[in-house]
């Protein structure tokens, strides 16, 4: 019955015309013990920026096509933000982005430069004396453009209990913020990524411990957070990323399957057959969340 279910859903996936899967056996195999185990023994991890957010969006006024803003990109466009912050932290982008996609320079390389990208915008962020109330205004004042469908999804996982780990290398509070701004911050939700540390007067004066970039998410163990308590005894995992460093997110949790879906975003002829090799179900061309909301609708 499952594995019957399960041809019929990757039949329906593969009718999309953004979909790419390369091992179709494999793939059905996971969606048939999905489905077969049901909701109860289910749970999400998915990346946020240009995952659960767009990749690209479009100028209201001239209708150009260009970048979403990602939650490490918000504070600069801020009305309140010190234009200098702005500056600096365009200087460290240009510096460290092209490290981290550099083709060149190997993981293990990477990594000290992303930790210095990091803690320097961190540290910068910090001098601003933010408060709780300009992360919230931050939210309202920068529409970040979601993924067509995330809301279904979310609303989906919470009608079906099924647990939702938002795990990202960027802002958490951020995050946060702007899910509350769309009113998708559900009860079964649960955010992991870099937390800001207000004082009593409500001001940021530090990040906590432990900072996530974009090549450590799978030193992160949730088996330290409450939330590890609500997916303890589910053994099947989707997750959801844009990037082949997302697919460490399952690492830190015990399961003993995982769905890993990718959103190639950009580059698609150079970064397609990476894609295909990595993930189990490739959306392409910053495609919306229909393939996921099928994939629910056959769980029941």
């Amino acid at each position: 019955m499952s594995l019957g279910r399960a041809s019929e859903l990757v039949q329906r996936l593969l009718t999309n015309p953004t979909i790419r899967i390369k091992n179709i056996d494999a793939t059905k195999e996971k969606l048939t013990k999905i489905i077969g185990d049901g909701r109860s023994n289910l749970h999400f991890i998915s990346d946020f920026d240009m995952t659960m957010s767009r990749y690209w969006t479009r100028d209201k006024v001239t209708g150009a096509l260009e970048r979403n803003p990602s939650c490490h990109g918000i504070p600069s466009l801020y009305s309140k933000m010190d234009p200098k912050f702005k500056a600096v932290t365009d200087t460290f982008l240009a510096t460290y982005y092209p490290i981290e996609v550099d083709k060149t320079m190997t993981r293990e390389e990477k990594t000290p430069f992303m930790i210095e990208w990091w803690n320097k915008t961190h540290n910068a962020l910090v001098g601003q004396n933010i408060t709780r109330d300009d992360i919230k205004g931050m939210a309202e004042e920068t529409p970040v453009e979601l993924r067509p469908g995330i809301n279904t999804v979310l609303e989906l996982c919470y009608a079906r209990a099924i647990p939702f780990l938002v795990f990202s290398a960027g802002i958490g509070d951020i995050i946060d913020e702007v899910l509350k701004e769309h009113g998708l911050m559900f009860p079964n939700m649960h955010t992991v990524s870099n937390m800001m540390d207000f004082d009593e007067n409500g001001i940021c004066v530090a990040f906590k411990e432990p900072l996530i970039h974009v090549f450590n998410k799978s030193e992160f163990q949730l088996e330290v957070t409450p939330y590890h308590k609500t997916i303890e005894d589910k053994t099947n995992v989707i997750l959801m990323g844009d990037s082949l460093g997302d697919l460490q997110m399952s690492q830190g949790v015990r399961h003993d399957l995982c769905l890993n879906i990718g959103f190639c975003n950009h580059d698609w002829e150079s970064l397609e057959e990476r894609y295909t090799d990595a993930f189990d179900i490739v959306i392409m061309r910053d495609a919306n969340f229909d393939p996921v909301i099928d994939i629910l609708e056959y769980l029941g």
